[in-house]
This record gives structure tokens, sequence and C-alpha cells, in this order.
């Protein structure tokens, strides 16, 4: 137990900010390949041009000094005073071009991260699913998705734009006055600390209140969408919902703000350090312009050019690295959840299930104490119907997930034509398996997409998509779904689901489309786990006899707890308590004094 345990362990790592960058860049550059080259080379232009305008700035006003005492030229004045002035319409068009470039290239890299997060939760072993950590992880992933783009452009930002200015901004102030770029690099300093202090502060906050947001959500979710809007208003239990609502939203906020206090004290203290440097390269500047050791070209063109310097430098800190600092946590977990480990198989051949064993079989799901499934010897053979039967709770869904080869299991071994089912690769085992779980799902699709969602495969080579009608309608058939309604308006076409303007069904009809959903996927073996639930008994054992016929030459199990559909069976599995209490068939278990006969007895009255 304590190895599975350990294997299904949900401990995201994530990536450095490096590797970020890499990763994003080489999902955009597949999808938009000239963009990622425009891109850095006007974000360098942008960086060098403000220090070329401080150059040209000097240049202007080094002129206009030298008109003043007859040395100058008034053309190169006019000429230097044009350039000075049109800059900032130049850098504007030079930052929208930039902009417009940087939002289509990460949008397209966006969309490949999407994708990947996505296809990196169907790979993840459906167990997972089962334990809570991993529900936070993935909240936390696709909260993190949308943080990894800020992440990424002020990162790239930061180097290509912002680090181009300070540097050739520093090597202008050099050769002006060394003493001027040491005071500019020592304002840096209170940032860098700021940088470091907010880095934390913000990781330590998105690992506390995740949780707390993906119960808000829930709970918003509860009292906002559709699928609860009947039951919460019958119950009237809005109250409850919004006051839970409340208290994890406040919980939440509570940390953020509390983050956010110490920031902005943080950020309080430092701000007076760095207010000293601007006051302190003002007072210098003055000081060598009395000891004319700076000309009035210089002394214009940087002091002009101060508020600019300053400004950047905080935009930098609060804005860029500001950004990095607040998203870098969540992106960090986007990247973690891509790294979680995935399950595999190295067998990828065909998988005929002629003998399905277990011997010895246990289960346990994640952060339960006790065992859903206990010591599970069992032997089922290609082509043969077996019904599981036993009370609520008595682990028969538990047993098929594990038959199907959805989960593992934590102790024993289960063999599939003589092959552990752990070396066999998911996308092998699925194949030829198809199943109908008691949740199932109602898709907001046509008639059609609901059903062939299970195999959208099935018939693709056809040039034509009527050419898989015929299959749909047949699956439909064996469901008798009525498929040919009036209430169909629009035939197979017909949406379902009020939300994009369809028609709605009944339960007992979603829940016949879902059947005919399982009954459509090419399968050897087929799972109805307890889909009927809304259909009364006697047009369940009529569906489960259907069933039977068509299933004929395949492995099938169906799952129940009404003993009348079970008798169609070649055997039936009593279970209770997580173990298998006693097998047979109909006639074989109702001879004998047990747990099989107890129930049936008591639902005898289902049949009458």
């Amino acid at each position: 137990m304590a190895g599975n345990e350990r294997k299904n362990s949900v401990q995201p790592k994530g990536r450095g900010l490096f590797a970020m960058v890499c990763h994003m860049v080489g999902q955009g550059a597949g999808r938009k390949p000239l963009h990622l080259f425009i891109f850095p080379l006007l974000s360098v232009c942008i960086g060098l041009s403000y220090t070329v305008y401080t150059f040209i700035k000097q240049a202007f006003f080094d002129s206009v000094e030298g008109l003043v005492v007859g040395r100058g030229e008034i053309g190169l004045v006019l000429v230097l005073g044009g350039i000075t002035s049109l800059f900032p319409v130049f850098s504007l068009m030079l930052g929208q071009l930039s902009s417009i470039v940087l939002q289509i290239f990460f949008k397209a890299a966006e969309g490949q991260m999407g994708k990947k997060l996505n296809e990196k939760a169907a790979r993840i072993d459906p167990l997972v699913y089962e334990d809570n950590r991993f529900l936070d992880h993935i909240n936390k992933a696709y909260v993190g998705l949308r943080s990894v783009g800020e992440v990424v452009v002020s990162t790239l930002m930061i180097f290509l734009n912002q680090s181009v200015y300070f540097v050739s901004m520093g090597i202008y102030l050099f050769t002006v006055k060394p003493a001027l770029l040491i005071m500019f690099v020592v304002s840096f300093i209170p940032n860098i600390i700021g940088t470091v202090v907010r880095k934390r502060l913000y990781a330590n906050l998105e690992h506390k209140a995740a949780p707390y947001r993906r119960r808000y959500e829930y709970f918003e979710k509860c009292i906002c969408s559709r699928e609860y809007v009947k039951e919460t208003r019958l119950w009237r239990s809005e109250g409850f919902f919004k006051k839970m609502y409340g208290k994890n939203l406040r919980k939440y906020a509570e940390l953020d703000w509390q983050t956010s206090k110490k920031v902005r004290l943080v950020e309080l203290g430092l701000r007076s350090l760095v207010l000293t440097g601007y006051v302190g390269t003002i007072i210098m500047l003055f000081y060598y312009l009395s000891r004319g050791q700076v000309g009035v070209g210089a002394f214009a063109a940087i002091f002009t050019s101060l508020d600019t310097m300053f400004s950047r430098m905080n935009e930098l800190f609060d804005i860029q690295i500001g950004t990095v600092s607040r998203n870098y946590g969540k992106a960090q977990n986007f990247f973690g959840f891509l790294d979680l480990p995935e399950r595999r198989g190295q067998y990828e051949g065909p998988v005929k299930r002629e003998t399905i064993e277990m011997k010895g079989v246990s289960f346990t799901y994640p952060g339960s104490p006790n065992p859903a499934l206990e010591n599970i010897d069992l032997s089922v053979r290609k082509g043969e119907t077996i019904a599981i039967v036993g009370v609520n709770g008595s682990g028969k869904s538990t047993l098929t997930r594990l038959l199907t080869g959805l989960y593992l299991p934590t102790s024993g071994k289960l063999l599939i034509d003589g092959r552990s089912v752990e070396e066999i690769s998911p996308k092998a085992l699925y194949r030829d398996a198809s199943a109908v779980f008691q949740r199932y799902q109602s898709y907001k699709m046509t008639v059609e997409e609901n059903v062939r969602i299970s195999d959208m495969g099935k018939g693709a080579e056809d040039a034509l998509p009527v050419k898989v009608e015929p299959a749909v309608r047949d699956a439909l058939e064996k469901a008798d779904f009525p498929a040919d309604s009036e209430k169909l308006t629009e035939g197979l076409n017909t949406m379902l689901g009020k939300d994009f303007g369809g028609i709605d069904l009944s339960g007992g009809q979603w829940q016949r489309l879902a059947i005919a959903r399982g009954l459509y996927r090419s399968h050897d073996m087929i799972v109805l786990d307890e889909p009927t639930a809304a259909i009364d008994p006697l047009e369940e054992a009529a569906i489960y006899r259907k069933f039977a016929e068509i299933s004929r030459d395949k492995t099938a199990f169906i799952v129940t707890h009404r003993l009348g559909s079970a008798q169609i069976a070649d055997r039936i599995i009593v279970m209770d308590g997580g173990r298998i209490v006693d097998t047979g068939t109909h006639e074989e278990l109702m001879q004998r004094e047990g747990k099989y006969r107890e129930m049936y007895h008591a639902q005898a009255k289902w049949y009458v």
C-alpha cells in the first residue's frame, strides 16, 4: 500500500524562470516564427532609442548654447530641435507596433500551452483525480496558465528592453562622469531587495490561498450555475451557499490583504532610499555644472532625462519585476503540473482480453484509511457476461474501474492475457473497451455528437459525415432512444441542452443516450455501471436483456443493485464490504442461504 501511495502522490516541482521563457517562446515560435524575430528587434531598438534620445538632446542643447554665444548654426539647431520634438511620436509608434506583434505572438503561444495542459490532464493516471491535493494542483495549473504569459512577457521586456536601456544609459553616464553612474547604480539596490521580498511573499500567498479559491469558486457555482439552480431554489439553500462562499472568499481576501500589506510596507521603506538616490543625482549634477566639469548640454540632457530614468526604474521593479514576483508562483504551478509523472506502460500491442485475472487484488483510494476492495480473486473468460451486485458502497464500481484498467491495484496482481496491467500502455488498454458510468455526462451538443464522442475516429476514413449516421442510429435503437421523436426537430442534428439554445431531455432519455454512446464505441469489452437509475426496474430489465444479446461473444460487465436485471448474466458476483462473498448463476445463488437471496426477496415486489 505504501508503494502505491508514493506512486500516486502529487508533488509537482515546477521549473525555473529561464525554462519558463524558453518553453513559451518555443511554443509561439512554431506558430509565429516571423513575430519571434520582429519582437526582440523592436524591443532592443526601443531600449536603445531612449539613450539615443538623450544624446540627441545633449547635442541640441549644446547647439542652442553655441547659437547663443555666436558659435552655432541655426540650421543645426532646427534639425536637432525637430528630431527632439518628433522623437516621442516615433517612440509611441514603435511601442504600439511592438505591442501588437507581442500580443499576436503570445496569444498563439498561450493557445498551444493550453492545448498541452489539457493533453497532460488526459494522460495523468485517473486515480489522482480522487486525491484532493491533485484538485488543488489542477486548479493552480489553470490559474497559472493565465500567469505564464505575464511572467514571460515581463521577463523578456526586462532583458530585451529595460536592460538594453539601462546598460546603454549607464555607459552614457559613465562617459559624462563616472560618479553619476555609481549614484544611479546605488538607486537600484533598494528595488532589488524589494523584488526578492515580493517574490517570496507572493509565492507563499499562492500556496496558501489556492484551496480557498477553489472552494469559493465551487460555492459560487452552487449558487449561480444551471446545474444546481433547481435544488438550490427548492431547498432555499442559497443562504447556506452564500455563507460558505463568503467564508472562503473572506479567507482568500484576508491572505491576499496580509500579503499586500507586507509588500506595501516594504516598498514604502525602500522608496525613501530610492528618492535619496534621485535627489543625490540632481545635487551631484548641479555640483559638477557649477565646477565646470559637466557642460550645459550634458547637464540639461541628463536633468530632463532623470524623470524618464527613475520612471523606467519604477516600471522595471514595480510593474515588470513586480508582475514576475506576483505571478511567478502561479506560473510555476502550471509547469509543475506539466512535469507530473504520467502513467506509462511499455506494451503497445493489441489487448484481446481472452482472459482477465485478479489475484489477491486490494485497492485503497488516496487519503482513505480503509480499502475499497480487499483480497479479490476473479477470473473472467472472453465472451462472458458478468453481473456485479451488492448494496451501495460494497465496491461494485471500484471493481469495474480496475477491470477496465482505469485504476491500478494497490496490492495483488491484475493480469490481462497473462500480462500485468501495469505493463500495458493506457492507449492500448482503452483501445477496445467501452463503458457507461452511473455518473454519465449530458453533453451540450447535438444528438449525433453526443453519441459519436465516444469514438470520433469511427468512420473518419469516410469522406462524407453521412456515412456514420447508420451506426449512430443503430446505437440509438439498441438503447431504445427515440431518434425519430417529433421533439428532435432537426433529427440527429438537434442541439441538446438549453445553454446553447437546444432542447432538454428527461433523465431517462439522457441515460438512454449515454448507453447508446457506450454501444457506439468499437469494443470487445463493455461495462454498464448502473447507468439506468432514472429508468424503472421493468424497463431496466428489458434494456439489460437487449444488452446481453448485443454483447454476445464480447466480455460484458453489468453493475446493478437491482437483482431482477442480473439474471441475464452468465455469472453473478455478489459483493459486500469490498469483498466477493458469493458467485454463481441466479439459480445457484437462489438455492443458497446468502446475501443474494436475501436481497432478491427484498426487491421482489419491484417486479410484480
